[in-house]
């Protein structure tokens, strides 16, 4: 098995053999070792730090030489050979609904349309006119695609970030605020509204020091899922200890230290995450290469600080 070779190698290197996770509960390895294997191979495929040799045998090793029958995560298999010469049918009206040169009216007339993708299209479409951009706001349909549009009022967003939830990236119209938008929108008594801001990586100052001391944790939350670099270890580190829930965000912060992450990996959600984190210490990616969940092993597998040792005992396996 692939934790025996592993091991035997850590055995003999400078560090003195694999660490295990101390407080940290996991569940015997159940899957079988091939799976194991071409989830190990997975994540050597996408580490950027396997040596050039290494490489060439990866390349080796998986073309045409393993037969790795069903998808490793259960995904099926589709034919898609009928559907290859399947037209893809777009009305008319959802052409227009896209355009930007058309005349007022035309948008007025496309707004009322019962098609929903036609709505869809109009909500995002920066040409559309502001005062129909708050007739779309009572289809409740199609509101929280207003949020994408670039030119949406910051009132409306504002409206909308209290009324349906968004997720922590950065909002066009957010984008191209100006500094006393961002001040006012940081200030607001709505912490959905505050929330808006924390993906902006060029905030003043005093914003910044506003959002990271704000009361309300789904705003912190906000800031380090966006991986705001404005978040400190110890911030980050005080995150998971006051709100487990945001672990899975710290987990993919680059500020993260290793202290940190070890938390982390005893949130399910997070482990996945830590496991491909550079700053986890390397036995500890090691022996996460044997872990049960398979996206954790591939991870650990995909993690630039996993030893190249390590990296030769997995490709071993093909011999």
């Amino acid at each position: 098995m692939l934790s025996r070779r592993a091991t035997g190698i850590l055995e003999r290197s400078a560090w003195g053999g694999p660490g295990r996770l101390t407080g940290i509960h996991r569940a015997e390895a159940t899957v079988p070792d091939e799976d194991r294997y071409l989830a190990h191979l997975c994540g050597l495929a996408d580490n950027p730090n396997l040596p050039g040799h290494l490489l060439d045998k990866l390349v080796a090793v998986t073309s045409g030489e393993l037969d790795t029958g069903p998808d490793l995560f259960g995904a099926p298999t589709l034919d898609m050979s009928d559907l290859a010469d399947a037209p893809v049918i777009e009305t008319v009206a959802e052409t227009m609904a896209r355009r930007t040169d058309l005349p007022e009216a035309t948008y007025e007339q496309l707004v009322t349309d019962d098609r929903l993708w036609v709505r869809l299209y109009l909500s995002r479409n920066p040409a559309v006119p502001e005062h129909l951009l708050w007739t779309l706001a009572n289809d409740r349909a199609v509101r929280p695609e207003l949020a994408w549009n670039p030119t949406v009022p910051l009132k409306l967003l504002s409206d909308i970030a209290v009324s349906v939830k968004l997720p922590h990236v950065l909002l066009p119209r957010i984008a191209s605020a100006n500094r006393a938008e961002l001040r006012l929108l940081a200030s607001s008594r709505a912490w959905q509204i505050r929330a808006l801001v924390a993906p902006h990586t060029g905030l003043p100052r005093d914003v910044i020091s506003r959002l990271v001391a704000d009361p309300e944790p789904r705003v912190v939350h906000a800031l380090v899922a966006a991986k705001n670099p404005h978040c400190s270890p110890a911030l980050l580190h005080d995150l998971v200890q006051r709100a487990g829930s945001t672990s899975p965000q710290v987990a993919q912060h680059p500020n993260t230290e290793a202290d940190t992450l070890m938390l982390c990996l005893r949130t399910q959600p997070a482990r996945r995450h830590a496991a491909r984190h550079p700053n986890l210490p390397s036995e500890v990616i090691t022996d996460l290469l044997d872990d049960p969940d398979l996206l954790v092993a591939e991870a650990a597998a995909a993690n630039p600080a996993l030893p190249t040792k390590i990296m030769e005992a997995v490709l071993a396996e093909a011999h």
